[in-house]
């Protein structure tokens, strides 16, 4: 029998801009793979949004989870850096 090797992982690897607001695709990853590294499946799932405004930052949630700006940054720690900019302009 074939022992299957499952991760999970939070991303934001995509984003897009509608006027002066830049939108974060936040994505839950799971992939099962074998021992050897052998990909049998992968269920990639949108999460949230991080919304940056010019004067606020915000999410919304694409699930019935709930999420803070903390809670993607913690499973996130490169939107950080994302905020941070923002904050600077």
């Amino acid at each position: 029998m074939i022992e299957l090797e499952t991760s999970r992982t939070t991303e934001s690897r995509a984003s897009f801009v509608v006027g002066d607001r830049t939108f974060h695709v936040v994505t839950e990853v799971v992939e099962v793979k074998s021992p050897t590294g052998k990909v049998f499946s992968v269920f990639v799932s949108p999460i949230a949004l991080l919304v940056l405004e010019p004067h606020s930052s915000y999410v919304v949630s694409l699930t019935d989870e709930e999420f803070a700006i903390e809670d993607l940054l913690s499973r996130v720690p490169e939107l950080k850096g994302k905020i941070l900019s923002l904050r600077d302009r």
